[in-house]
């Protein structure tokens, strides 16, 4: 009888193996080494876009630089008006009233670079009265003042143009660096979606293998070589996958909203990411630390809008101290005109050329020393701004240098990690199906197998965000280039 039971244990087991080894076969060697070489593409039906089609629509319809073109379109605007303040001004009139006629034109014109000022005017009049009367009034007279000390210069002269022409400068600037960093956005948002398919299929191989485990756990307390534990654990497993894979497919759902935001999309829009290939071959190291250094110095936009600022606080300095200096002009005025009985004799018949100097001092001055005194201070501040900026750059592009480093290591130490994990998982796996151990070594390497998995795509992920940004922060990137 014992001897029977021995046979039927034995055939049992037998037959338990060879089903156990049809729901949990041993993974291969040809097996991927890492979720990540699986491309997982967008849902049946949906259209899909490339990063530089994507960025090319976030271009185009993003509502946060919508905005920022508007305010550049007004200091181009803004930019035009002042400009017309050095175009030559005509204002002609005309008015007739109780037999009384008059036509008046007055021309003006800004000097551009001395700060002066011409101006003309001309009038003719016609009086009521019989055809010997003198009826007829004509003038014209030119005008030229020219400041000799206040208001002297193409810095007084321009000096609302060139704030005009800056304010329009420093809002192409920061529509260019909202240009650079809603690329980097949608850039991480784009790989954010492919990084979220690439963990729901791991949780779904997870899952799957998890099943097999359960279904291999519950045949085998069947005939009672295994104890209730071994099928709890294996049904906590399962449990944790499927709540794995109920996050990861909540994470897509609002990485794809987010997505479509930036491209100034409705949440909604039947819009997604393309397949991507997640390569393990990163590139090659990148520049020196030194030569990305320079480049930033030179090309970061904020930098060159900072010294172009520290000049702005100078040019108001000079002029503030040019503004406590005496009001002395210089004019030079001719006049001709008269009465007369036709326009032809009342206009030759006086002329009068007129060239005197005049000048003011008040004796109040606190507003004018203030706004010296404030000017000077403006200066020393923005210097040490843009020296806070360089700093600020430095640390930015060393940073951004250090993640890129970090990953591209990560990388590599992550995918020994995966094929160690994947080993261990089939050891495990193959011990647990020849009865040699339980399945809690089983579950043990697969929560080992899944986070392996999971660090190596977040890693692959991050890397094409940190590449794009390394770029954005050494001030080389070219959004029409980068994204052709």
């Amino acid at each position: 009888m014992g001897i029977w039971r021995v046979a039927v244990s034995a055939g049992a087991l037998s037959l338990l193996l060879t089903s156990a080894g049809a729901q949990e076969p041993p993974p291969s060697e040809d097996e991927p080494a890492a979720a990540a070489e699986e491309v997982v593409g967008a849902a049946p039906g949906v259209p899909t876009v490339s990063l530089a089609q994507a960025v090319g629509v976030a271009l185009e319809k993003n509502y946060g630089l919508l905005s920022s073109a508007d305010s550049l379109q007004s200091a181009r605007i803004n930019y035009s008006a002042a400009r017309a303040q050095f175009y030559p001004q005509l204002v002609p009139s005309y008015s007739r009233a109780s037999g009384e006629s008059s036509f008046a034109l007055e021309a003006s014109q800004r000097l551009p670079w001395t700060g002066g000022s011409l101006s003309a005017s001309a009038l003719m009049r016609s009086l009521p009265g019989t055809d010997l009367a003198v009826t007829r009034s004509t003038g014209m007279q030119f005008v030229l003042r020219q400041p000799l000390l206040r208001g002297f210069g193409p810095n007084a002269a321009h000096y609302g143009l060139r704030n005009s022409r800056r304010a329009q400068q420093a809002q192409e600037r920061s529509y260019e660096l909202g240009r650079q960093r809603l690329a980097v956005d949608v850039a991480r948002s784009f790989y954010q979606i492919v990084q979220q398919r690439q963990l729901l299929a791991v949780s779904r191989q997870s899952l799957k293998r998890s099943e097999s485990l359960l279904k291999a756990s519950e045949a085998r307390l069947a005939v009672g070589l295994v104890s209730k534990l071994d099928v709890f654990r294996a049904e906590l497993q399962s449990s944790q996958a499927q709540d794995a894979m109920v996050r990861s497919q909540a994470a897509l759902e609002t990485a794809l909203e987010q997505f479509r935001v930036f491209l100034g999309l409705s949440p909604t829009e039947p819009l997604e990411p393309e397949a991507v290939d997640l390569r393990e071959e990163l590139a090659g190291e990148a520049e020196s630390l030194d030569a990305l250094l320079d480049r930033a110095r030179s090309r970061r936009l904020e930098l060159q809008e900072g010294r172009d600022q520290i000049d702005d606080a100078q040019r108001s300095a000079s002029l503030a101290r040019q503004n406590l200096l005496p009001q002395l002009d210089l004019n030079l005025g001719f006049t001709q005109g008269g009465l007369g009985t036709t326009f032809s004799n009342a206009f030759t018949s006086d002329r009068r050329v007129d060239v005197f100097l005049s000048a003011s001092y008040p004796v109040e001055r606190s507003s004018e020393r203030a706004s010296k005194a404030v000017a000077e201070i403006e200066v020393a501040a923005r210097s040490r701004s843009v020296r806070q900026q360089e700093l600020q750059v430095e640390g930015e592009v060393r940073a951004a240098l250090r993640e890129l480093e970090r990953i591209r290591k990560s990388v590599d130490l992550q995918k020994k990690g995966v094929q160690v994990a994947e080993q261990q998982r089939r050891l495990a796996t193959l011990r647990y199906q020849r009865g040699l151990a339980s399945n809690f070594d089983v579950v043990d390497a697969e929560g080992s197998l899944v986070l392996a998995r999971s660090a190596l795509v977040n890693l692959l992920t991050s890397y094409q965000v940190a590449r794009i940004e390394l770029m954005r922060v050494t001030g080389g990137l070219d959004v029409d280039t980068e994204f052709k």
